[in-house]
């Protein structure tokens, strides 16, 4: 008899012990996240699957983590709304601001993009050669150019567009759209960082020789990239995905393609 309730209670103490244990893991909440169509970083391919360099890195740092993510093609406009609206919703690479902090989390950076030039028409290069730093060019008031409603091109960029809001276009769109827009003399030029050019034009009909990307003396650094989280994800989902960022990032080149 007492053999017997001594294997009763070590089997009892067995099973106490293993739901403490399950009781004491944590998972990461599961995810919907939003992406833009921004080749090369993130874009729905002819397969119409979620693709793109930054996307893939993304999926790698939610495995990791031990977040089950679902991914969903929408409007930059429409990803912020969500984020401000809550629930469990993130989104891949964008850059931090003040606003955006107001209303939003942000994990460790995924990404540093190589300063952003000026991307224009070839047979405009002798209008804008003169002109070495955006500043100058915006003051000008004679040229126009484009930007995607609801994005950020950093703290510098961002005033400066502001301040000279009269030569700006603001579209709800994609970039394919503003190089569209470029190509048919509707604007200017577009702000873009150097990766992204070769890639939004093999995706379109243009010639890679009918553009030129210019750099500007006054838009010295890249601006980095972040995944973006509704307030409702957890602090411990989120710690979880910055850890995940750290191991990958400590072992492989991904975050430095630029």
């Amino acid at each position: 008899m007492k053999k017997f309730f001594y294997l009763i209670t070590k089997y009892i103490t067995s099973v106490l012990s293993i739901l403490l244990l399950l009781h004491g893991i944590s998972y990461a909440d599961p995810l919907t996240i939003g992406y833009i169509e921004l080749p090369p970083y993130y874009f729905t391919n002819a397969q119409h699957q979620p693709d793109g360099f930054l996307l893939h890195l993304t999926k790698k740092i939610m495995n990791k983590a031990g977040c089950e993510c679902t991914y969903k093609s929408m409007p930059s406009k429409r990803i912020l709304h969500t984020i401000r609206k809550g629930g469990s919703f993130a989104s891949i690479g964008w850059f931090k601001t003040q606003d955006r902090e107001e209303y939003a989390k942000f994990s460790q950076p995924i990404y540093k993009n190589k300063p952003i030039g000026i991307f224009l028409r070839k047979k405009d290069y002798k209008k804008f050669s003169r002109h070495k730093t955006l500043k100058e060019l915006l003051e000008q008031n004679k040229f126009k150019t484009g930007y995607i409603a609801g994005h950020s091109m950093g703290k510098y960029i961002d005033t400066l567009l502001d301040k000279h809001s009269h030569s700006v276009h603001a579209l709800s769109g994609t970039t394919q759209q503003l190089v569209r827009m470029l190509h048919d003399g509707s604007i200017d030029f577009c702000l873009l960082a150097p990766i992204e050019t070769s890639k939004i034009i093999q995706q379109s009909s243009y010639r890679e020789d009918e553009f030129y990307f210019m750099s500007m003396a006054d838009i010295t650094k890249g601006n980095t990239r972040h995944l973006i989280f509704s307030r409702n994800v957890s602090d411990e989902t989120i710690e979880k995905i910055n850890t995940a960022i750290d191991e990958i990032m400590n072992e492989t080149d991904e975050h430095e393609i630029d």
